[in-house]
């Protein structure tokens, strides 16, 4: 009789679920459309933000890499592998990522994008675990705004979504597995900052262990196939980085949800954003340790434990951008998992904070609210409920 009665719900979330799908397939489809018949202004090739992964990998095959931390250099090998192209990308990251765009250079522009955003996608799916049989709630990540506008940037956030995610799905199962996913994770600093930190106090000794081998040996492969002048001359081109972010600052800054980008928008002085961001991070970072602490006992944090952590990554690093958000919008689907299973119901506020968080990339994308720090606010929203609900799963589970 109880199964009897709950076909005709299930049946309903099947078919909301897929008119769901459908919608949102829909939506990438137009956007990819629209996006590749619309002329790119400044010579700017599709995928634009590629351009730069791709022209670093080019680089590399004819000057030292120590010289790509020379903007003006590097500026003139951009403008002559693309002819018209008038824009210019600095090479911000660490040595370590150069590891893996040398090969790309090998390619064509267009194959290497096409090998780029193949990895980012199908290790995303992979993480989100939407290729489990009969999965279909994950598919909600994988389908999400902000998959479509990474992919329109051409930018690296599905790959470092797969590895974040990936490496705290399989850490119960693969410990020394997640740790390397998770160490890979250090060639985008201000995303890997925390995950030594919840492993440390998780007391997760293997994954921690795995994350810091993986690292010392990206770090010192790059020193022997560079040179340690690589990590010298990104080291020293730090402050100049800073300056080109000011300099296109009212280009970059209304595409950045965190609370530095959101404050300085809206009028603040240096001295006050600047105070806000430590003191939500403070926050951010004592609400996580205390979170990963009191799952210690168990192999692996919980899925909530670890979408808590995607969302407070953006609380606590002064620069990101929408295109590095599919790790938030993995985090409100983590919620909605979690909500519609046995047993479960959803909270006052979480649909409406989840959707918030699943649509800002979108909503900050089409500046409807470009003038109201609204980032800052949702990722707060979306944070506080991930921890609460992941805090009840936790208690729930204590004898």
């Amino acid at each position: 009789m109880d199964d009897q009665a709950e076909k005709p719900g299930t049946r309903r979330s099947g078919l909301m679920l897929a008119i769901v799908a459908a919608a949102l397939v829909l939506y990438q489809a137009l956007a990819i459309f629209r996006y590749v018949t619309t002329d790119q202004a400044d010579g700017d090739p599709l995928f634009a933000d590629f351009y730069a992964f791709w022209s670093f990998g080019r680089f590399l095959h004819a000057h030292p890499a120590a010289q790509i931390y020379d903007f003006k250099l590097l500026e003139s090998v951009q403008h002559a592998l693309l002819p018209g192209f008038q824009k210019f990308y600095p090479c911000i990251y660490p040595p370590m990522l150069l590891l893996f765009l040398g090969p790309l250079g090998l390619l064509g522009y267009m194959p290497a994008f096409a090998v780029w955003t193949a990895l980012g996608l199908i290790g995303f799916a992979l993480a989100v675990g939407a290729t489990e049989r009969g999965a279909r709630l994950p598919w909600l990540a994988v389908l999400a705004p902000t998959t479509i506008l990474t992919i329109i940037f051409g930018q690296n956030g599905l790959i470092t979504a797969a590895l974040l995610i990936g490496g705290f799905r399989v850490m119960e199962r693969r410990p020394w597995l997640a740790g390397v996913l998770l160490g890979l994770l250090s060639c985008k600093p201000q995303i890997f900052v925390l995950v030594p930190l919840v492993l440390l106090v998780g007391r997760r000794w293997r994954p921690l262990a795995a994350t810091v081998l993986m690292v010392a040996a990206l770090a010192v492969t790059s020193v022997l196939v560079f040179g340690l002048g690589a990590w010298l001359a990104w080291l020293k081109a730090l402050p100049g980085f800073s300056r080109a972010l000011e300099r296109d600052w009212d280009k970059l800054g209304w595409l950045m949800p965190t609370v530095t980008a959101s404050l300085r928008s809206a009028g603040l002085s240096a001295p006050i954003f600047s105070a806000m961001q430590l003191l939500v991070a403070a926050v951010v970072v004592a609400v996580l340790l205390a979170l990963f602490h009191r799952s210690r006992s168990k192999p692996a944090p919980t899925a909530l434990d670890a979408a808590t952590l995607q969302v407070g990554l953006f609380l606590t690093t002064p620069y990101a951008f929408i295109y590095d958000m599919p790790i938030v919008s993995a985090a409100a689907v983590t919620l909605a998992i979690a909500r519609m299973g046995p047993g479960q119901s959803w909270q006052p506020g979480e649909r409406v904070t989840a959707l918030a968080a699943y649509s800002l990339p979108l909503i900050i994308f089409s500046e409807a609210f470009k003038a109201i720090p609204l980032g800052p606010v949702v990722l707060a929203a979306m944070f506080a409920m991930l921890a609460r609900a992941a805090w009840d799963v936790r208690a729930s589970d204590a004898p």
